[in-house]
């Protein structure tokens, strides 16, 4: 019997584990403050592989999904925001270059490079992030 007939044989559900460890990530982003606000992403593709990209940008109320392509775990995701993004104390951060005021997707270090600038990401831990409102006095 040659491979063709074999693999005829081979029940679909066996190929499921090779599809679920591929998957995008999805994020879910709210936006819960006051003001219109940009995020970027910065997230491990692959073990020597960053991406850094961004701006989404969410009106006050939105709230969207952003799929991260070619990176397959939440935990290898961190994010930045520009609403006054208060990190607790014990946050898991990680500082990356931002380019500012356009839209970009970088997989190379942007360190120097004039139209960048460096801000920390916080890492996420679930998918799904809300910004919390950041009226003074609310």
């Amino acid at each position: 019997m040659n491979f063709v007939k074999y693999a005829a044989l081979v029940p679909a559900f066996c190929l499921l584990p090779l599809a679920s460890a591929m998957a995008d990530v999805r994020l879910d982003v709210r936006n819960d403050s006051t003001e219109d606000c940009s995020v970027a992403l910065h997230a491990r593709a692959d073990k020597t592989r960053w991406i850094t990209q961004g701006w989404y940008v969410f009106v006050s109320g939105e709230e969207a999904p952003i799929i991260l392509e070619g990176v397959t775990d939440i935990h290898n995701v961190y994010l930045y925001h520009d609403c006054g993004m208060k990190l607790p104390e014990d946050a898991d951060t990680k500082k990356a270059y931002v380019k500012v005021n356009r839209m970009f997707m970088d997989d190379i270090p942007k360190e120097g490079d004039r139209d960048y600038e460096e801000v920390t990401f916080v890492r996420l831990n679930v998918p799904n992030y809300t910004i919390e409102n950041n009226t003074p006095g609310a």
